[in-house]
């Protein structure tokens, strides 16, 4: 059993791994002084049942975690492709504890992923633009994506191959990605455009094939690798996204005396799931349209406001928790190994409120459900 002093300890190693002072921490509790907080960590003021609950979910852990004898995580990597300059710390927090009740989710439900996202060998030294062609091309076809991979990336990273994917609604900062024993993850900025949002996933798979290759503990310590390797993830993103034969193939299809119209332009994008900005450097990575062409098209109003006024029809907001994670913690409840007040905690939900959340995800909280069927 731990003393107040111990307790205190905890909490504050905790706070600390996320980069919170003690009146951050306060603010987010509601309390009108951080003494509060320092009496806490000091052990010299009793902590509230509530109050430990409420001070669990602002560190991004849960109770068991505070009281038991485990010790805050520490080594976790997740790369950034471009990091939110304030509480850093926090949001790779809850990405990875949002993790970690993924994979606990899969192994109650028993619901694994059946296939292991494939690893691809590369050499930090020779990573070039070709090697990124070369690996969008192996990876499409391993992934079977078809000639318009967007439009089934996500699903066949999260169905197929149990990659754990989750939003965040974050006013600074893009995609991370992270590879642990229990496989690999992606965190997604969900403000951002889908278009944005599908490049992202394409430049964090990237890294996630490579992971074992490109450790994340090494490159760091050799000077540019980095840099060259977020160069060529985003080459990589652009070669699997907008595939060159069919590329070309819609492009060619659309030009009349040499020429293609912004809309066309915008319509071929808009087919691939990409930014219309995407599609013209790819065209001018295949040679299919000039430096001074693209640069004249970005400089024109017309455009601009040709490419704006499409993108509202193709904007869709993802939901607050993904669907797979919802649907393996209710075959985890029904299966009898999750307990309805856990369900409830994981979907941020209260036992009140579950049935109705449950149905927003085309699922039915009741009485006798049957999960299972027999085989004949």
């Amino acid at each position: 059993m731990k003393t107040r002093t111990d307790l205190g300890k905890k909490i504050r190693k905790y706070r600390e791994r996320l980069n919170l002072k003690q009146a951050d921490l306060a603010g987010k509790m509601g309390f009108n002084s951080s003494e509060i907080i320092s009496q806490i960590e000091r052990g010299v003021r009793e902590i509230k049942a509530w109050e430990l609950v409420e001070l669990t979910r602002h560190l991004q852990i849960g109770v068991s975690e505070i009281i038991g004898d485990r010790e805050p995580e520490t080594g976790a990597v997740v790369l950034w492709r471009k990091s939110p300059e304030t509480e850093k710390e926090l949001k790779e927090a809850e990405f990875l504890k949002r993790y970690r009740q993924y994979a606990l989710l899969e192994e109650m439900s028993g619901l694994r992923a059946g296939r292991t996202l494939p690893q691809k060998k590369v050499d930090p030294g020779t990573l070039n633009f070709q090697t990124a062609d070369r690996i969008a091309m192996e990876i499409r076809k391993d992934l079977n994506l078809g000639d318009r991979p967007a439009g089934d990336l996500e699903r066949v990273l999260q169905n197929d191959f149990g990659v754990k994917i989750w939003y965040l609604e974050m006013s600074e900062g893009s995609a991370a990605s992270t590879y642990r024993p229990e496989g690999p993850a992606i965190l997604m900025n969900a403000k951002e455009a889908p278009w944005r949002r599908n490049y992202n996933f394409a430049h964090e798979l990237f890294h996630l094939i490579t992971w074992k290759s490109l450790l994340p503990e090494t490159i760091f310590k050799t000077p540019g690798l980095w840099d060259n390797l977020e160069k060529v993830a985003n080459a990589f993103a652009s070669a699997l996204l907008i595939p060159a034969e069919p590329v070309t193939v819609e492009f060619e299809r659309y030009l009349e005396g040499g020429k293609i119209s912004y809309s066309d332009l915008i319509g071929i994008a808009r087919d691939f799931g990409v930014s219309t900005e995407a599609l013209l450097f790819r065209l001018l990575n295949l040679k299919k349209v000039t430096k001074a062409s693209v640069d004249k098209m970005f400089q024109d109003p017309k455009f601009r406001n040709t490419d704006r006024s499409t993108m509202s029809a193709c904007w869709w907001q993802p939901p607050a928790i993904p669907e797979r994670f919802v649907r393996l913690g209710f075959i985890a409840y029904q299966k009898g190994r999750l307990s309805r007040a856990k369900l409830s905690e994981m979907l941020d939900t209260s036992l009140i409120d579950l049935p109705e959340v449950l149905q927003e995800y085309g699922l039915t909280d009741q009485e006798g459900f049957d999960a299972e069927m027999r085989a004949a």
